[in-house]
């Protein structure tokens, strides 16, 4: 059963070599996430792409905030599994989604992801954060070339939109939907400092 932990990140990795155009990729990022997430609406899909572009940036106060939280996060975490999947972000896969689950389960150490997760923030040039407009665009355009059946697409769009307007580098809760279906428990981490500090304990 552990090995269902490498399943979605391998899946992401194998077929990102496939594939040869940003438009492509995308496609393929959003397919992903509503095959493992089937209510995932346009603002889960944003978070998602935000999470790869900009990683966490908008999330670390100071260390001690960070920790506290981490603890109070994983508190929450009634049911634990080794079957939790460790999912890369967006389609340039800059990040991974680490489940809090392994550190419940106690697989990867609390303090070891606490660092991953810090150190991740430096790795994102933030002189690009002017073009994220431009990079969501894009992403929306090729979403409604899909035309799959999101729920409340053309409300998020719009509402999004105006986000944007007020803070080009907004950043975006899960939908209530989402959250209450997924319960969601996890931490960002640059891939290449997942690969050297968190992948070991996992493997």
């Amino acid at each position: 059963m552990k090995n269902q932990i490498f399943l979605t990140f391998f899946m992401f990795l194998t077929l990102a070599g496939c594939t040869k155009t940003v438009e492509e990729k995308i496609k393929q990022a959003v397919l992903l996430q509503i095959d493992r997430y089937p209510k995932s609406t346009l603002q889960d899909i944003y978070k998602n792409f935000y999470q790869d572009y900009f990683g966490t940036e908008h999330a670390i106060p100071n260390k001690k905030a960070v920790e506290d939280y981490l603890m109070s996060e994983l508190l929450e975490i009634q049911e634990v599994s080794y079957d939790t999947i460790i999912e890369i972000t967006g389609w340039r896969h800059n990040f991974v989604r680490i489940p809090l689950a392994l550190v419940k389960n106690g697989k990867i150490p609390a303090d070891e992801l606490l660092q991953a997760f810090i150190e991740s923030a430096s790795k994102i040039d933030s002189a690009t954060a002017d073009k994220w407009i431009d990079e969501w665009n894009n992403i929306v355009q090729t979403i409604e070339k899909m035309h799959l059946d999101i729920a409340d697409f053309d409300n998020d769009k719009e509402k999004i939109a105006e986000l944007l307007k007020q803070n080009p580098k907004m950043a975006l809760h899960h939908s209530k939907i989402f959250n209450k279906t997924y319960q969601p428990h996890y931490r960002i981490v640059e891939k290449t400092i997942y690969k050297t500090r968190l992948e070991k304990f996992v493997k």
